[in-house]
């Protein structure tokens, strides 16, 4: 990958961060919906393209959806 590709990309991405995080300030935007804004502006903003995202809190996440759906199965 050259690294005027990979700027370009750079530059892609630190638009649409941008674009969300703008869009993520409408007061009248849903809760949730700015929750998703969030986390995908949190997996947009990795250090460097080749990095992988760190899992810190992964396992803990994957536990706490899985008793949510539990529960909202308990409840049908």
């Amino acid at each position: 990958m050259t690294s005027g590709v990979r700027l370009a990309g750079e530059s892609d991405r630190a638009m649409l961060i941008a674009d969300i995080a703008r869009l993520i300030r409408d007061p009248t935007m849903p809760e949730r919906t700015r929750l998703a804004g969030l986390t995908l502006i949190g997996w947009l903003a990795r250090r460097r393209p080749e990095e992988p995202p760190h899992t810190i809190g992964v396992e803990e996440a994957l536990k706490s959806e899985r008793r949510l759906q539990a529960v909202r199965g308990k409840a049908r």
